[in-house]
């Protein structure tokens, strides 16, 4: 009798931890089947949101053999889009933005909205220069790209900052490092990329 309880006992948690696993979406993530929720997609572009790479984000842990880079990209001269062309114009340009980015990551990246002309790329399974590769891609990408509203033709591009991830470095601390390289990016002038490195040096 005691023997049954204990395996129903054992099964029952064995389940909870099943399904618990399979809600986590660095389990999504890692199978490919991270669909986006209601609450953590932008309503603009259909891409993660804030909120939804944040919960991405706390899931992610210090891992030996598990290698992660983070890229923040940031429109250049948004604010000067948005004004001399309006809204719809710059509204354009982030969707234009969102999906340049999702064509060119692999299923098991994810790519989000982190602020009002930002974009976040989180890379699985990969090193600092084959993240800078990803980043500059995309960046030659946004650059040869026009858009047209309303007659105008408005030539874009962007700028962005790369971590990667090391052992014992927790998630917060690479997204830090991203935020600083990407600041000494837009300090440089338009279409500029730096990484982690550029912040030691």
């Amino acid at each position: 009798m005691r023997k049954t309880i204990y395996s129903e006992r054992r099964r029952r948690i064995h389940a909870f931890f099943r399904r618990t696993l399979k809600q986590s979406l660095v389990y999504q993530w890692l199978t490919k089947n991270h669909k986006i929720l209601p609450a953590h997609a932008d309503p603009l572009t259909g891409i993660y949101n804030q909120f939804g790479i944040n919960t991405y984000l706390k899931e992610l842990q210090p891992q030996t053999h598990s290698h992660y880079a983070i890229v923040l990209l940031n429109i250049d001269n948004f604010k000067e889009i948005q004004i001399s062309y309006g809204l719809k114009a710059a509204e354009k340009a982030l969707i234009k933005t969102a999906s340049i980015l999702t064509d060119n990551i692999r299923d098991t990246d994810l790519v989000g909205k982190y602020g009002e002309h930002e974009f976040i790329l989180i890379l699985s399974q990969i090193d600092l220069d084959n993240a800078n590769g990803v980043a500059k891609r995309c960046l030659d990408l946004i650059q040869s790209t026009t858009i047209h509203y309303a007659q105008h033709a408005i030539q874009m591009s962007a700028s962005c900052g790369v971590s990667a991830s090391h052992e014992n470095l927790l998630s917060d601390r690479v997204l830090q490092y991203a935020d600083r390289a990407l600041f000494l990016a837009k300090a440089c002038g338009m279409n500029q990329l730096r990484d982690e490195r550029a912040i030691f040096s």
